[in-house]
């Protein structure tokens, strides 16, 4: 005869739910703190983490990405280059176009700015059996695949093709992406940091 659970699954679920609540909450806070570090702001350093996965990314397609209109995507880079990450050059093959290389200034400083966190979360993550963080892994990747569906779903939020419409185009075309909704975040991507400096990357704008 199998033997009750210490704790109703009803109550285990719910305490997850609010768990990935505050996880999503205090990521946020974090990226805030260490953006402002770098007189950057959230918007800023996500987009940084965003083109990271971009072979050759356009100031429009960081625009579709994030859901900005251009002149807050042209925004944030003017930050970005105020603040030594990247700066302005004509592109070597089309000198009619200016592309913004990353400076390699600033990766290490961000770098070493998530450091402790990195080495906690390594360190929390060691704590766990390979069982247990195939379940981990499969979790937080089916959490933000979820989140990416229910976003495509919300009116004015960022379709599958990255532009915003209605209210909240208006928001991010005044300086920055649109607010997001309350809820659960991801449980992974707030709260782990960088893996390592950011690629050196050329920006066509």
């Amino acid at each position: 005869m199998s033997t009750l659970p210490s704790t109703p699954r009803s109550e285990l679920i719910a305490r997850i739910e609010d768990g990935v609540r505050d996880n999503g909450g205090r990521g946020q806070l974090l990226h805030q703190a260490i953006a402002q570090h770098f007189g950057l702001n959230p918007t800023d350093m996500k987009c940084v983490d965003l083109a990271r996965t971009e072979p050759r990314l356009t100031a429009g397609r960081l625009a579709e990405i994030t859901g900005m209109s251009t002149s807050a995507t042209t925004a944030v880079l003017d930050r970005m280059e105020r603040a030594g990450f990247i700066e302005r050059v004509r592109d070597p093959e089309d000198r009619r176009r200016v592309i913004v290389v990353s400076t390699g200034r600033r990766e290490q400083e961000v770098a070493e700015a998530f450091l402790p966190l990195k080495d906690a979360m390594r360190a929390l993550l060691d704590s766990y059996d390979d069982a247990q963080l195939e379940v981990l892994d499969a979790f937080t990747s089916r959490v933000n695949q979820l989140l990416r569906e229910v976003t495509r779903e919300i009116p004015g939020g960022v379709p599958a093709g990255g532009r915003t419409s209605g209210p909240a185009a208006g928001r991010a075309g005044r300086g920055g992406a649109a607010p997001a909704a309350p809820g659960p975040a991801p449980a992974s991507s707030p709260e782990v940091p960088p893996s390592g400096p950011v690629t050196r990357r050329r920006v066509a704008s």
